[in-house]
């Protein structure tokens, strides 16, 4: 119970020390608002305007005026995500994703089935790999995908059984 007013100390100082590094962002950004009013529209009349002020006084703290230039090397630096945010798009491939599990098997038959896979994928709705499991089934009716030369590697072999996974399972 002594120490809940070293506590509420502690949190005032750090309240205003947080003020106090954030007023240089709102400085600055309220200088950078004002040079986007002043050069309406025009990038190179907004660059004019804040070179004109790098070196004039824009902050009085009392014990020292700060420039542009200070504050602008004193703000707080916003991540992409702040400063308008970014997009990223990911596309998988999945063709490739299933040569790479398969180590990029060279057997005849699992090749011709991917071919086959993507001239349907052409005209149908469904999905890749169901389309692969199809046209595999098609080309080798007997065959097993979990064989060792498609996916029945070493690196498979806590997933899939060679000989013993059937066609659907893999």
């Amino acid at each position: 119970m002594q120490s809940k007013g070293a506590i509420k100390v502690f949190a005032i100082i750090f309240s205003l020390v947080c003020l106090y590094q954030l007023s240089f962002t709102w400085i600055s950004q309220s200088i950078e608002k004002d040079a986007k009013e002043f050069a309406q529209g025009d990038p190179v009349k907004e660059k004019n305007y804040l070179d004109s002020i790098n070196s004039e006084p824009v902050y009085n703290l009392g014990i020292k005026n700060y420039t542009y230039s200070e504050v602008k090397d004193r703000e707080i630096n916003l991540g992409l995500d702040l400063q308008g945010g970014m997009n990223v798009t990911l596309e998988v491939s999945v063709v490739d994703l299933i040569k790479n599990m398969s180590n990029n098997s060279t057997d005849a038959n699992f090749n011709a089935a991917i071919n086959q896979a993507l001239e349907n994928q052409k005209k149908s709705q469904e999905d890749f790999v169901t389309l692969f499991g199809k046209a595999y089934n098609s080309i080798d009716p007997s065959g097993k995908l979990s064989a060792p030369g498609i996916f029945g590697s070493r690196e498979m072999k806590d997933k899939i059984k060679p000989y013993e996974t059937s066609n659907e399972q893999v």
